[in-house]
């Protein structure tokens, strides 16, 4: 039985740099996207798409959902392109195991994108890597599925003190992030899925192959909470903060 190891943590007092501050050739990186300040749906976002993402986009009912979706995936163009050379609109998506996005070719770099209520996070590394971010809701019945989702010591911390739903998404981004980064997604053994603060042992068919891991939790903004997890590197990532300057074209 083939064991590795990951290693969960905070990030403290982070520092979100301005865009012109990023090389392109950081190890891991991560961007942050006020979706609110992009209130108007950016014609230039727009005509990055390319007919079947413009398709994808035309299927949600809510605009809101529309706009989410453009802005996402056509920041995601601007940032693959500065990565890799190309023009934005000439990035090729596909889709990997459990249908998570990749860049076409051999580009050397992997990506990952969430978004939950008003903020949209975007990862891009050299090794494998996934995000997530979840807006805290306080009334949202968690206990539910603390049992399928959280092991017996996972359930004792998020129980154990009066910020429960601070501790519930802390874990849960955590889980999110590192199934995302393995390609794994969420199946019988998420549970098993290490996130509690700390080094842990698990076997390597839970991790999505072989290597060690690292899953740091961060602040986005107020009332969310976000993780980001990757194959082991000796530094932390590096955090970005994006405006709309990117599409005012």
């Amino acid at each position: 039985m083939s064991v590795h190891h990951v290693a969960c943590s905070d990030f403290k007092d982070i520092s979100w740099l301005s865009l012109p501050d990023c090389s392109y050739k950081d190890d891991i990186a991560v961007f942050r996207f006020d979706l609110v300040e992009g209130a108007f749906v950016s014609p230039y976002l727009t005509s990055l798409l390319q007919p079947d993402e413009i398709n994808r986009a035309e299927r949600y009912h809510r605009s809101e959902d529309r706009k989410r979706f453009i802005h996402s995936r056509g920041i995601l163009r601007i940032l693959a392109g500065n990565y890799t050379a190309q023009a934005p609109d000439q990035i090729r998506f596909i889709k990997g195991p459990n249908k998570k996005p990749a860049l076409a070719g051999d580009t050397g770099w992997h990506i990952n994108v969430s978004h939950s209520g008003g903020w949209a996070l975007f990862a891009i590394g050299q090794v494998s890597v996934g995000v997530d971010v979840e807006k805290i809701n306080p009334g949202f019945s968690f206990q539910e599925i603390l049992p399928a989702s959280f092991s017996p010591e996972e359930q004792a911390y998020i129980n154990g003190e009066t910020d429960a739903y601070q501790r519930f998404y802390q874990l849960w981004t955590r889980k999110e992030a590192f199934v995302k980064a393995t390609g794994k997604g969420m199946d019988e053994d998420f549970f098993r899925i290490p996130s509690l603060t700390g080094l842990h042992a698990a076997e390597s068919r839970l991790l999505g192959g072989s290597g060690n891991w690292n899953v740091g939790s961060f602040e986005v903004a107020s009332g969310y909470s976000a993780a980001v997890a990757y194959q082991e590197l000796p530094e932390i990532p590096k955090f970005y903060a994006l405006n709309s300057v990117l599409f005012n074209r």
